[in-house]
């Protein structure tokens, strides 16, 4: 398990301040320093206001002040919404008063350019001189629906609910709170992070982790500056309460994006997903799928397994809900003999009693409340979507609240669909009284189901033991002070051999006979290998030869791979062959290490050989891994579960390659200056019979 994180930091003054300064406060309607006066003093924010404005003695009916300097206690927070090139003074100012906490509204600072990140940077000195905790800069500020307060320039006040959002937009959580308005979603807590310079999304979810009133954690995340940092805080907190993450940027397009957008790391996509997995994260796609699932499991607990019953009075609905659920990897069971007999007795002969259980169109309150009982309670399913189409003789209120009625004596969940707009909108009040979820299409409760079961399955999970590696040998430090910048078999081996790891026996020849002298020594059938610092892949440039036994094979082969180099690449500087005994045969697989900018190494695992890049059949881990993420890396593979064996094959070493990716893991993470290495192919041998390392290569920083 990644340790527990330390000590949440105290952020109260962020949502709970006594008193808060307004800095760039404006008397003139339109302008952002009066939104967020209008928006503290409408909300009824129970606190003191005290606008900051040399130009103003009253805003809204409250007296201003000329400086910060001035404003009397209590003040806990200041928001500062004036131009960037003024902030640092302000903070200043801010942090003189005794004032340690702040919302940096502005813009214009690193997301701008290079004169950006220098004031960025005198904002994070200033604050660390004072101990100051800063939000933003380049954001919309901070939101208590239960305080209540609104420390921002968002026009709507979300009801008070039990998830927490965090934003690195601002747009999109002002665009998310007004929907939400007019979806029942209702907010404990929103924060816009903005460039996040201090304070990000893992402070605050360690701060809230505790809080009475956050069931659920949502995030929308463009980069990260420290991701394994998040992976901490998640790993600790998403056994208590789930954390949803809306990722972008995972397309080129969407890349180029958020890096004009914001100062953040990208990363790679890879890398966020592995992150996420393996921290208990859960991965919407959409913003709709987001708030879906945000919205089921702040009303209900998760379902204890994948089996859904789907109970309709249309059967167009029903089928759409099946195709949607089957889509997310949830199962549709048919009604078991008891349940079935409970149905049909309740229900009557018309029914279609399969599943979807289809009630047809004139469906009573009465027959969804008692089918949604017998549902509820039958040992065949984990939970229920009962979706409803109106028409001219049902009650969407009256069945929300017979619903309601069949929840009250079972533990699954179940969700809503209703089917509609306007004759339905009281049925959906109804329904988010009673704590149901209620969507308007089924793939919105489809989705919501999957990522409620993903959560389920995590808590199932035993919490990850990562493997700790024994000290590395003394020799690996001084082979890499001393080795190039990029690393062939020639200088890499050597170092592999210090940790242990099987490499077929090998020589270096620089003559045809010198190649023919080494076979002799070695097992045969050998392998020939160019080796140059300018050809990556020595296959694709005729730089191998295979199969080697008898002295004549080797040395036309030797002669026939020099000159073929040479034709088609006279650049490139050739530093000798490589004759290496072949491998036993067994299943080719690679194993390598991308360092990521945001989590740092990202171990790769999936099906080697020349085939790699055309069949992408890999899966990526962060380091370090348990026992456990290594297995399910290799699992998650076509090629992993070709290893458990097949027809005539045996099962492979699956100890042996875990053990390998162990090993890397530990070079990775003790050595920073690596920042890439490619073991291809590992050669996975018979159970019991280890693996054999062919063919590697590594990248060094400069």
């Amino acid at each position: 398990m990644i340790p527990t994180p330390p000590t949440p930091p105290d952020l109260h003054a962020f949502f709970q301040p006594r008193g808060i300064a307004i800095i760039g406060a404006s008397a003139t309607p339109g302008k952002l320093g009066y939104s967020v006066v209008a928006n503290l003093v409408q909300g009824h924010y129970p606190g003191h206001i005290y606008p900051v404005n040399p130009h103003a003695t009253r805003i809204l009916d409250l007296p201003c002040y000329t400086q910060v300097a001035d404003v009397p206690d209590p003040v806990d927070l200041a928001v500062i919404i004036i131009p960037a090139p003024h902030v640092p003074a302000a903070l200043e100012a801010c942090g003189q008063r005794g004032i340690r906490a702040a919302n940096i509204l502005s813009g214009g600072f690193a997301e701008a350019g290079d004169e950006g990140i220098v004031l960025q940077d005198q904002l994070l000195a200033i604050a660390r001189r004072y101990h100051m905790r800063l939000i933003g800069p380049n954001c919309v500020g901070t939101i208590d629906a239960w305080h209540p307060l609104n420390a921002t320039f968002i026009e709507q006040m979300p009801d008070p609910g039990a998830i927490a959002f965090f934003s690195q937009s601002g747009a999109v959580g002002g665009a998310m709170i007004d929907w939400g308005k007019g979806q029942y979603l209702g907010l404990s807590h929103f924060a816009s992070l903005g460039n996040a310079i201090d304070v990000d999304e893992s402070d605050l979810i360690a701060f809230l982790a505790d809080d009475e009133h956050v069931r659920v954690f949502t995030l929308y995340l463009e980069g990260l500056s420290d991701g394994r940092k998040l992976m901490q805080t998640a790993a600790a907190v998403s056994r208590r309460k789930p954390i949803i993450v809306l990722k972008v940027g995972a397309t080129s397009a969407g890349a180029r994006a958020v890096a004009s957008h914001t100062a953040h790391l990208a990363g790679t996509a890879a890398a966020f997903e592995a992150a996420f997995r393996q921290s208990g994260i859960l991965s919407a796609e959409t913003t709709s799928e987001l708030f879906a699932a945000a919205l089921a499991l702040a009303y209900q607990q998760p379902p204890s397994g994948n089996r859904i019953a789907i109970l309709t009075n249309a059967g167009g609905p029903g089928a759409i809900a099946a195709d949607a659920l089957a889509r997310n990897g949830l199962s549709l069971p048919e009604p078991d003999p008891a349940t079935h007999a409970q149905l049909r007795a309740e229900l009557g002969p018309g029914p279609q009693l399969r599943n979807p259980i289809d009630m047809l169109g004139a469906a009573s309150t009465t027959e969804y409340e008692t089918a949604a009982r017998i549902l509820l309670a039958s040992l065949q399913y984990d939970a229920v979507l009962a979706i409803l189409v109106p028409n001219a003789v049902n009650d969407p209120a009256g069945v929300a609240d017979g619903l309601a009625r069949a929840c009250s004596h079972s533990t699954k969940p179940l969700y809503a669909c209703y089917m509609g707009d306007v004759s339905i909108r009281e049925g959906l009040a109804r329904l988010h009284h009673h704590r149901i979820p209620a969507y308007a299409f089924p793939e919105d409760a489809a989705r919501a189901f999957r990522l409620a079961w993903q959560w389920r399955q995590w808590l199932d999970t035993p919490p990850a033991v990562p493997v700790v590696s024994p000290q590395l040998p003394p020799s690996i430090h001084q082979r890499l002070r001393e080795a190039p910048p990029t690393l062939g078999e020639r200088e890499l081996y050597p170092l592999l051999q210090d940790l242990h790891i099987p490499l077929p026996a090998y020589g270096i020849a620089h003559s045809a006979t010198e190649a023919v002298q080494i076979a002799e020594t070695i097992a045969r059938p050998v392998a020939l290998k160019i080796l140059s610092p300018h050809i990556l892949h020595k296959s694709d440039a005729g730089g191998v030869r295979l199969h080697l036994q008898t002295p004549a094979e080797i040395t036309a082969a030797y002669q026939q791979m020099l000159q073929h180099v040479r034709q088609h690449q006279p650049q490139a500087q050739i530093n000798g062959v490589m004759v290496q005994s072949m491998a036993v045969p067994g299943h080719e697989t690679i194993i390598g290490m991308q360092r990521d900018p945001t989590f740092g190494p990202l171990i790769m695992f999936g099906g080697g050989g020349i085939l790699v890049e055309a069949l992408h059949d890999v899966a990526f881990g962060i380091a370090p891994l348990s026992d456990a993420q290594a297995r399910s890396l290799i699992a998650q593979t076509a090629t992993g579960r070709l290893l458990g064996g097949y027809r005539q094959h045996p099962p492979a070493d699956i100890n042996a390659l875990v053990a390998l990716i162990h090993k890397i893991a530990a070079l990775a993470l003790a050595f920073p200056q690596i920042e890439q290495l490619e073991f291809n192919p590992v050669i996975a041998h018979p159970q019991g019979q280890g693996v054999t390392v062919v063919d590697a290569r590594a990248i060094l920083s400069t």
